[in-house]
């Protein structure tokens, strides 16, 4: 587990993948009855008249007995059933034409109004990106035009875009600020769903899935936004499902979603038909915390929201004495074969990462890893104990970073030699770590790392 700190695994309590629907207010005889009135806002198409208000019928104040009995029975009725909502209809899309290519805006907080004109028009989605491609505001670095899902329900596609600030963008940058647009059908035009937040200091907007993740046979539009600094790069990621209630996306995640130094992903980890959204966090070590240890965060639909369900490390460590860590666990657990081969993987693997703030790190952790392998083989009884002796005083000469095992080593196969007793050679072992700097070296790696204790060193 994460020095992060632990979150339960609640994935295999959750609440079967079906939407909860969400309550509604019932009518009240003698009150105010609600019905839905649609006023388009910000709409790029034509103004028309406002529908007529649909619902039951208000109930009069002077009402006669019998008349408010089955006023009552009919309220009673029109409460069981559920409002209805805004329609927004496939024919409420302007039909597809070939209006202008409109001129490129001078300033980004024009795109949106401009695009939203432009499809109201009837304009391509097509025609739209490559228009978009020759502003500068998609390159071959990101930025995007896509018009296949339809996200609200209404039988017709949204118009999703995502587009950099052609005015600031630097393909030489590793972050180039954008927005995310999302435009559906209304009343003949084209109205802005949602945007994203614009700033110099958030890049572009990448979506992870446009489709349906939580299997209630709705799509739901699923992003993230980065922003970096001298610590690292954040991502950070929004699961965003239509309400057609209140006629506007809303987030489906019940917590933030950040990714540090690491990747945002879709898979279905259980294999039940509900896809997780995963979240790779690397953060960044100090000299007082030490190597980060990695995890990955899995956020899981509980039915209602997509909660944190587990915190988990993934496989394979990134740094070398993590993986030391791991084979550590192993002898703890008397797999003995296991430990040996995870010691003598961390002593090749050229891909771990080394702490820099350790002179001779390297070497010094591939003559600890040695040197467990020579004590795991002594304590079987196998003669590869002599084999990794023979190693181990061979890659450590005196005055290099691993000596020091070599001296603890060769303490231990004299004892081992003369008594055929690997327990009573571990305590001879340990008598002459006590006189050298091994422990110390060890335990250098800052608060986020393990401590040893000298019977810790050759533990048997």
């Amino acid at each position: 587990m994460s020095a992060c700190g632990p979150v339960a695994n609640v994935i295999g309590d959750r609440q079967p993948p079906t939407p909860t629907a969400r309550p509604f207010t019932t009518a009240t005889p003698g009150g105010r009855l609600s019905v839905w009135l649609v006023t388009p806002t910000g709409q790029f198409g034509a103004p028309t008249a406002t529908p007529a208000p649909v619902g039951g019928n208000p109930v009069g104040p002077n009402a006669t007995a019998t008349a408010l009995i089955a006023t009552i029975q009919a309220a009673t009725q029109t409460a069981a059933a559920p409002p209805a909502a805004p329609s927004y209809q496939t024919e409420a899309c302007p039909p597809l034409a070939a209006p202008p290519i409109p001129p490129k805006p001078s300033a980004f907080d024009d795109y949106s109004t401009v695009i939203g004109r432009y499809l109201s028009a009837g304009g391509s989605p097509t025609v739209l990106e490559a228009t978009l491609r020759n502003w500068g505001a998609i390159t071959d670095r990101g930025g995007v035009v896509q018009a296949d899902t339809d996200l609200t329900g209404d039988g017709t596609p949204e118009v999703i875009v995502t587009l950099y600030n052609p005015a600031v963008y630097n393909e030489e940058s590793q972050l180039n600020a954008g927005q995310l647009l999302v435009y559906g059908c209304e009343a003949g035009g084209y109205r802005l769903l949602y945007k994203t937040q614009y700033s110099d200091a958030l890049a572009l907007p990448e979506l992870v899935r446009v489709g349906d993740m939580n299997a209630d046979v709705r799509a739901e539009l699923v992003f993230f936004v980065q922003s970096c600094n001298q610590a690292g790069c954040y991502k950070e990621a929004k699961i965003l499902s239509w309400n057609s209630v209140v006629g506007a996306f809303e987030e489906l995640n019940n917590g933030q979603i950040l990714a540090i130094n690491g990747r945002i992903g879709v898979a279905d980890v259980e294999g039940d038909g509900v896809l997780e959204l995963t979240a790779q966090i690397n953060p960044p070590g100090t000299a007082a915390s030490g190597p980060p240890h990695s995890v990955v965060d899995v956020w899981d639909w509980n039915g209602r929201d997509y909660v944190l369900a587990l915190r988990e490390e993934p496989e394979g460590a990134r740094y070398r004495i993590h993986a030391i860590y791991d084979a550590d666990d192993l002898i703890k657990a008397r797999q003995w074969r296991p430990a040996i081969l995870a010691y003598d993987a961390a002593r090749r693997d050229q891909n771990l990462l080394s702490w820099s703030l350790i002179p001779g790190e390297s070497e010094f952790l591939r003559a600890f890893a040695a040197f467990r392998i020579m004590i795991t083989y002594a304590l079987m009884g196998n003669a590869r104990a002599d084999t990794w002796y023979d190693i181990l005083m061979g890659e450590n000469p005196a005055g290099s970073p691993g000596y020091v095992w070599a001296q603890i080593g060769q303490a231990f196969m004299e004892s081992y030699r003369a008594t055929g007793d690997a327990h009573a050679a571990c305590a001879q072992a340990n008598s002459v770590a006590a006189t050298t700097n091994a422990l110390s070296v060890l335990n250098s790696y800052g608060t986020n790392n393990r401590s040893y204790l000298l019977g810790d060193l050759c533990p048997f």
